[in-house]
Formats: C-alpha cells, structure tokens, sequence
C-alpha cells in the first residue's frame, strides 16, 4: 500500500486543514488571555462567570449543531456558524478600538463566538470523516494533530504580543481571518451528506428521523461509543493533570541542577511543556506516515503505556533527567495513541448521526476538564507516588476501554453496518 501524500486528500480536507491551521491560529492568540482580560475588567468572580456560562453554552450548542447538520447539511451549518463568527469579531474588534473600549459588548461577542466555535468543531469533525477512508484517516488525524499543535504554539505567542497593548489590531486580524475562510466555505468546499453511485448517480445520506432527545439517547445506548468514550475521558484525564497538579507539585517541590544550571520547578515545568511542543512539530507527520504500516490495536498499546509511564513518572519524581525522559515517553505515547483514537472514533460511527456522535465525544474533553481540577483536589490529599499510582490505573482502565472498543462486535450494530466512509 503506497503512503499517503497530502495531495492525495478529498479537497475538502486539504481545504480545512489550511483553514483550520488559521483558525487555530487566531483563536489561541485570543482565548487563553481572554480570562486575564476579564478578570482586569470585572473581577475574577464574575470572570469565572462568564467563562463557565461561556464552555457549557458552546457544549449546548455543540449538541446541537452536530443533531441538525446530520438533517440539513454540513455545509449550511458551517457557513451559518462562521457568520456568526465574522459578525462577532468584527464588533470584538470595534469595542476594543481607538473609537470605542466597551467592557460589555466584548463580553457578549466573546459569547457569541464561543457559541460560533463550538457550533462547528463537531461538523468539521463529521465532514472529515465523510469523504475520507480508513486508510487516510491515519495520515489526517496525524497531520491535524501537527498542525494544532503547532497552531496553538504559535498562537500563544502572537496574542502574548499583541493582545495586551495592540488588542485592536489582534481582533482585527482575526477577524479578517475569519472572514477569508467565510468566503473559502462559501465557493470552494463542497457539501458532503451527499454521496455519488458506482453508476453515476447522487445519493443522499437520509437521518434517522427522530428529536435531538431521543438521538442522544440513541447515543447514550450504543455500549461501543459509550466504551470508547470513557476510555477517552481517562486517557484526555491525564493529560489536563500536567497543567495542574504536576505543574503544582513541581513548583513546591521540585528545585535541581540541570549541566550547572539551577532550575525551579516552573522551570521544569515551562522545559516539559517545550519538549511536548517541539517533537510534536519536528516528527508528528512523519511518525503518522511511519506508524501507519502497524496495526491499530499494537500501536494503541504501546501508545497508551508511554503515555501512562510518562505521566507517572512525572507525578512523584524529581530528578530532572527522569523528568525530560518521561516527557519525550509521553509524548511518543501521545503521537500513537491520539491518532488510532480518531480513527476508531471516525469507523464506529453510523453514517445517519456522524456529527451527533462528534459532538459527544466533544464531550469527553469536558468531562476529562473535571477529572483534571478533581486530580488537584485528591493531590492535595494523597502523597505523590500515590498519585503516580493512581495515574497508572487511570491509564491501564482506558487501554482496557480502548483494546475492547477495537474489538469486532459479535452481532454489528448500526455503528458498524455504517462504519464504511470511504
């Protein structure tokens, strides 16, 4: 089998990965010092507010974009969704302008382009998946996560610049971002619920027609997704530890010399975060084309158990060697097990409800958010070689979830029935 090249792609994907690049790009130059803004403006109290009203909206909304562009197309709902967004920023960068500095409309467009973000994560994820084949989707999901990795990276760097004296010119950029990939949906990306016949002939994916209640419920019901989703939520649950407990244990207690150099624990922590960054960038996609030759349940092994190991080793350790060791593991670990993790998602899903499924997984994130501040609170408890311990379980029980949701069903489910999207 000859490896993947990006000019082989569907030309939606090759479209939405420049364009998703970008979007990344600006929105990670605005979101992580949107807190600091509001916490500046209107206290921490009622920042808090808004931001929590601001994630549990964009899940709402998020359910139920997924529901309805499995009804009416992901094409009209990724144009209406990015409408919004053009609309939101172009005032985001009006009330914070030499003409006008307005507390309160930059709160309700961040809302409205929360609202925007969320509407389209899911339905992004499901136009994927809709013309891509098994095989692709190795070398997708590979190249998206580099190119969000990266994004991010970037991103943080550009609003660390601009956002704090130059906020105006930040917002404004963002904002014609957006409106070039408004324009990119509009003439170059083409609806995907429609399929074409051997002999030529359209033929559209009907729903199951049934209310957005009774499809969540049918998603509740599919023990596979349901499987696959906790295993999820465990795995995504280490990761939001690094940033929280770990990054809090080395600040009170991590203090080493590094080749002469005294380091802190910050300081540590900051030298993890890069070491993350920079393999991802340097050998993300051609470790993606490498590891595509093994098979999905081998690479989800090994994968999950770097990944565990890394995270463990950084709960209780202190020595600074050991420590950069486990950050290059879990990183490796994280290259192989994230992208076989989309692709068992992308082949477990029925044709009818795609983006409603891509939207409960969004969820996962949500639920792995909470188990990540719930590890700060039990840390602040159990010693650390307890956490370390714990981290191992956590791992384990999502490779267990993992290894049975790559497991052939004995009786196919609709999920299955449907899994073909090439």
């Amino acid at each position: 089998m000859q490896p993947m090249k990006y000019a082989d792609l569907h030309r939606n994907i090759k479209i939405r990965i420049i364009t998703d690049f970008f979007t990344d790009l600006t929105q990670k130059s605005i979101i992580p010092f949107m807190a600091i803004y509001l916490s500046v403006q209107m206290g921490a109290g009622w920042a808090g507010v808004l931001l929590t009203v601001n994630i549990v909206s964009s899940m709402i909304a998020s359910l139920g974009a997924g529901y309805w562009s499995d009804r009416i197309g992901r094409k009209k709902m990724m144009v209406i969704a990015q409408c919004v967004q053009v609309f939101a920023l172009f005032w985001l960068a009006a009330a914070n302008s030499p003409w006008l500095n307005s507390v309160e409309l930059t709160c309700i467009m961040f809302f409205l382009s929360s609202l925007s973000s969320g509407i389209t994560v899911p339905i992004a994820g499901a136009m994927i998946v809709d013309v891509s084949s098994e095989h692709e989707r190795h070398y997708v999901y590979g190249l998206q996560y580099w190119t969000t990795n990266v994004a991010i990276t970037f991103g943080a760097l550009m609003g660390g610049l601009l956002f704090d004296s130059f906020r105006f010119i930040l917002f404004s950029l963002v904002c014609m971002e957006s409106l070039v990939t408004l324009f990119i949906l509009l003439f170059f990306i083409q609806e995907t619920m429609e399929r074409t016949t051997k002999t030529g002939s359209v033929q559209t994916i009907a729903p199951v027609r049934r209310n957005m209640l009774k499809t969540y419920g049918s998603v509740l019901r599919d023990r596979k997704f349901m499987v696959f989703f906790t295993a999820s939520v465990l795995a995504v649950s280490l990761e939001f530890q690094l940033d929280k407990y770990i990054a809090v244990r080395l600040k009170s207690e991590f203090s080493a010399q590094l080749f002469h150099w005294n380091i802190s624990g910050l300081q540590m922590f900051s030298l993890i975060l890069a070491i993350n960054t920079v393999l991802v960038a340097l050998i993300a996609i051609p470790f993606s084309k490498w590891m595509a030759r093994f098979q999905s349940r081998s690479i989800m092994t090994v994968g999950m158990c770097l990944y565990t190991a890394g995270f463990a080793v950084l709960a209780f350790s202190n020595w600074a060697l050991l420590l950069i060791g486990s950050a290059v593991l879990l990183t490796i670990g994280e290259l192989m097990y994230s992208p076989v993790r989309q692709v068992l998602l992308a082949g477990m899903i029925p044709n009818s409800d795609r983006a409603a499924y891509m939207a409960a997984d969004g969820m996962s994130y949500n639920v792995a958010a909470l188990l990540g501040s719930l590890g700060l609170m039990i840390g602040a408890v159990l010693p650390s070689y307890a956490m370390a311990s714990l981290y191992v379980i956590i791992g384990a029980f999502a490779l267990i979830f993992f290894r049975q949701s790559l497991r052939p069903s004995a009786e196919p489910s609709e999920s299955l029935r449907c899994a073909d999207a090439s």
